[in-house]
């Protein structure tokens, strides 16, 4: 790839997938795009003395011609009010009508990645109304996962790598996938008490942050999980992770966008895995999946 865009640089997301993209080598260029032009500035020009070898710059959604990859954090400011993403998805829509509009202008072939929130409906949204391919749209929600990995480490009192999906809405009907946890390959199994307190953390986790009453969000966690994005879409062979992406059919779902296992590689997402799940989960990605439906079809002349 010779070409990276970010959409909302400026932002606690946009600058932290930033540095961790200008940490590799994977594009020639990095054009940084947002409408607070001072505080691109001032972290463009801090950019261009930690990475003086690189071609990082400020743009304009004309400066998307020739992206590769387009990654959108751009949206509202974090309210610290809210306790829902949903609280977002108006003002974000009409964000992204502008966003979605420049990109199928400039860069209409480009891989799509969507970190801002609410990511299952803002990614539908990019499907249904701006023409592009179901597997030109990576809804990012890696961060659940993540915090997945978090809450099984504090509640067994370990610190060590776990592979913990989450798939389903990237919010309060997400589904961490017990029966898929694993240890260097080798399958945990979870007390119920255990998993009553990793459901506990992951649950108060989101309340928890917004309450510190900080005007910023997830971004670190947010810049490893893009850099992993970016790192898959850079290569041939594809990787599995969790994303949200456009069903039709699978997992008995369609019309909605919702976090699945996937398989991404340069052309974007490859397949869409269909795991065989445990009565409960299926039952609870079920759920998931009627709550973005339900929503969806509150907004008909949204989506």
């Amino acid at each position: 790839m010779s070409k990276i865009s970010i959409i909302g640089a400026a932002g606690t997301l946009g600058s932290s997938c930033a540095m961790t993209i200008s940490l590799e080598g994977y594009a020639d260029e990095l054009c940084l795009i947002d409408v607070n032009e001072n505080f691109l500035d001032n972290h463009l020009m801090d950019l261009e003395n930690a990475f003086p070898d690189k071609n990082i710059y400020r743009g304009t959604y004309e400066d998307l011609k020739g992206s590769s990859i387009i990654v959108i954090t751009a949206g509202v400011p974090n309210r610290n009010e809210e306790t829902s993403r949903e609280a977002y998805l108006m003002d974000n829509i009409n964000i992204f009508n502008k966003i979605g509009s420049n990109i199928a202008r400039y860069a209409s072939d480009a891989i799509i990645v969507t970190a801002s929130n609410p990511v299952d409906l803002l990614n539908y949204y990019l499907y249904k109304k701006m023409g592009f391919q179901k597997n030109q749209l990576i809804g990012y929600t890696l961060n659940d996962s993540y915090r997945f990995g978090w809450a099984i480490n504090k509640t067994l009192n370990t610190n060590k790598d776990v592979y913990s999906p989450v798939i389903g809405e990237h919010g309060d009907t997400q589904v961490p996938v017990f029966s898929k946890v694993k240890r260097n390959d080798e399958r945990i199994e979870f007390t119920t008490e255990q998993k009553s307190q990793i459901y506990q953390e992951i649950k108060t986790w989101f309340v928890r942050f917004n309450s510190l009453n900080i005007p910023r969000t997830t971004g670190w966690t947010t810049g490893v999980g893009i850099r992993k994005i970016i790192d898959a879409l850079s290569q041939k062979e594809g990787t599995v992770m969790t994303a949200s992406t456009v069903l039709d059919g699978e997992y008995g779902a369609k019309e909605i966008s919702i976090g699945v296992p996937v398989v991404i590689n340069q052309d974007g997402i490859q397949r869409i895995m269909e795991w065989d799940l445990v009565a409960d989960e299926q039952k609870a990605f079920d759920k998931s999946v009627q709550k973005l439906k339900k929503i969806v079809q509150e907004h008909p002349t949204t989506f």
